[in-house]
């Protein structure tokens, strides 16, 4: 897994070509240590102010080829053996990732008429628009089953989520950047950045609380690695409050298990932190 323990945010300033004082900031990052990451992060912010008082075209990079910017608020362990890191990911949810404890999610469709007509007659009426989302979770679902008869070899836990479905494989181990995992994203249709994310990142991600937004608490003041010791300080009373309100939610419905479950203690630890963070048999509202 991609997830460097360490990171630091830092600026570069100095003077362009015309003598005027310039400061470019940039995030770094290291598997060894605080200063170790601190001096990428310089090192990164210097050659960020080179190109651009040079004239020089910066390179870009895609978020799926960068380590996960994320902090790491707990290690999983099945045993001795290191099976997962709960980070909190840019907008404050809580993320598992797994080495190779494979989840897949899997959006519902947007609801769309179907021509003019039928799509005024969903904008004015709830009734309609609500029907035609339960036929559109329902088809999901049904699609879900369909690959699951198709594929018996892959058993899973079947869980709805607020937008979506969650497939929490349960029969073995997976690779991320296997092609056999390639195969079963597009199988069922996940999401393409996710499937980027989980071949670049070597990792699988199943968010684990809620999305700020859905439960009426504001996006985080600043992101990790925090800029300054203010911006730092001023995290832990909007975590205080999300967290508060988090507890409010689940995340997953456990709808059905399909096929047999191994008995792998990777799989078994994952599934048990799963259910119990995302609040798995409760009944409050998903978010």
């Amino acid at each position: 897994m991609k997830i460097p323990p360490y990171w630091a945010s830092v600026r570069f300033e100095g003077k362009d070509r015309e003598g005027r004082s310039q400061t470019f900031a940039a995030s770094g990052w290291s598997f060894a240590s605080l200063q170790a990451a601190k001096d990428d992060a310089t090192a990164r912010a210097k050659r960020i102010f080179d190109r651009i008082t040079t004239g020089q075209t910066l390179n870009t990079y895609e978020y799926s080829d960068l380590p996960i910017r994320e902090e790491i608020i707990q290690e999983v362990f099945a045993g001795d053996a290191h099976i997962a890191t709960v980070t909190r990911n840019r907008y404050g949810a809580l993320v598992l990732n797994c080495r190779s404890v494979l989840f897949v999610d899997v959006d519902f469709p947007p609801v769309k008429g179907s021509g003019f007509l039928d799509s005024l007659l969903l904008a004015f009426s709830r009734k309609r628009r609500e029907e035609r989302r339960q036929a559109v979770i329902g088809d999901t679902v049904r699609g879900v089953e369909a690959w699951a008869w198709a594929n018996p070899a892959h058993s899973f836990r079947l869980y709805r989520t607020k937008e979506g479905l969650r497939l929490l494989f349960t029969g073995r181990e997976y690779e991320p950047n296997a092609a056999e995992t390639d195969a079963i994203l597009a199988g069922l249709k996940a999401d393409p950045l996710y499937v980027t994310l989980t071949r670049k990142q070597e990792c699988f991600r199943a968010r684990l609380t809620a999305k700020p937004w859905r439960c009426w608490v504001p996006r985080p003041p600043s992101r990790y690695p925090w800029p300054d010791a203010q911006a730092e300080a001023k995290y832990p009373k909007w975590e205080a409050g999300y967290t508060e309100r988090d507890t409010s939610f689940r995340i997953c419905e456990f709808l059905s298990a399909h096929g047999e479950a191994a008995d792998v203690p990777a799989i078994a630890t994952v599934v048990g932190l799963h259910d119990q963070m995302t609040r798995v048999g409760t009944a409050a509202p998903l978010a």
